[in-house]
C-alpha cells in the first residue's frame, strides 16, 4: 500500500505551508488576531464579558460558534458522506484566502477573519495528520513539542535501531510539518510587506501544489488497486 501514500506526506507539508500563511496573515494584516485557533479569542471573550463590552462580546462569540460550526460540518460530512473531504477542505480554503483578501482594511479585524476561523477548523479536522502521526497544520505547539521529544528520545535511544528509526520518522514527520508552517510564515511576512491585505491571496499557491498531489495519489492508488485485482485473479 506505499504506492498510494507516496504524496501524503509533502500533502501534509503543502497544507501547514497554507497554514502558515493563514494565520501570519491574520496577524499581520488584522490588528494580531490569530484566526487559525480559539485560545486567544476564547481569554479576549471572558475579558469582554467581564468588562461588559457588549459589542465585542457578539463578535468574538461568533467568531467562536463559527470555530465550532465547523469541526460539526467535518464530523457530519466524516460520517455521512463517502467523498474525499481533503479535496473539499482545499476548495474551501481557497474560497476563504480570496474573499478575505478583499474585506478592506477598516473592517473589524475580528470579523474579517471569520471565513478564516472557519476553514482552519475545517482543514483541521480533515487533515489530521500523516504516516500515523496526529500533527496540525494550522498551528505549531504539539508539533514544536513532538518534534524536541522524538529529536531527544532519538539520542536516548543509543542501542535500540527500531526504535531509533520510529523517532526520526516521527521527528521527520513533526520536524517537516513545523518547518512547512514557518516557510508559510516568511512567505506572508514578504508579500504582506509588499501587497498588504491582499497578501492572503498566496496562499492559494500551496492549496494548487496540494490539489496536484492530492490528484496524482488518487490516480496512482487507483492504478494500484488495478494491479493488485489484476494479479488476485485467477
Amino acid at each position: 500500500m506505499e504506492k498510494e501514500n507516496v504524496f501524503e506526506l509533502p500533502v501534509h507539508f503543502a497544507m501547514a505551508v497554507f497554514g502558515g500563511i493563514a494565520g501570519s496573515y491574520a496577524i499581520l494584516a488584522r490588528m494580531q488576531v490569530f484566526g487559525s485557533a480559539q485560545t486567544a479569542n476564547m481569554i479576549e471573550l471572558v475579558c469582554d464579558i467581564l468588562g461588559r463590552n457588549a459589542g465585542e462580546v457578539m463578535i468574538r462569540a461568533a467568531a467562536l460558534l463559527i470555530y465550532i460550526g465547523a469541526m460539526v460540518f467535518a464530523a457530519v460530512l466524516i460520517k455521512k458522506v463517502q467523498w474525499n473531504l481533503k479535496y473539499l477542505a482545499v476548495f474551501l480554503d481557497a474560497m476563504a484566502a480570496l474573499t478575505v483578501g478583499f474585506l478592506p482594511e477598516s473592517m473589524d479585524p475580528v470579523a474579517a477573519l471569520y471565513p478564516i476561523f472557519f476553514v482552519t477548523a475545517f482543514q483541521w479536522c480533515i487533515f489530521k495528520g500523516a504516516k500515523g502521526y496526529v500533527s496540525s497544520t494550522i498551528f505549531s505547539t504539539n508539533n514544536l513539542k513532538q518534534t524536541v521529544f522524538s529529536i531527544t528520545e532519538y539520542f536516548l535511544y543509543r542501542k535500540d535501531g527500531e526504535i531509533r528509526k520510529e523517532k526520526a520518522e516521527k521527528a521527520a514527520v513533526f520536524g517537516g510539518t513545523l518547518v512547512s508552517f514557518h516557510t508559510g510564515v516568511v512567505l506572508e511576512y514578504l508579500m504582506w510587506r509588499q501587497y498588504g491585505i491582499h497578501s492572503i491571496w498566496l496562499g492559494c499557491l500551496p492549496l494548487l501544489v496540494g490539489t496536484v498531489l492530492l490528484a496524482v495519489q488518487d490516480v496512482k492508488a487507483k492504478v494500484y488497486t488495478g494491479e493488485q485485482d489484476t494479479v488476485s485473479c485467477p
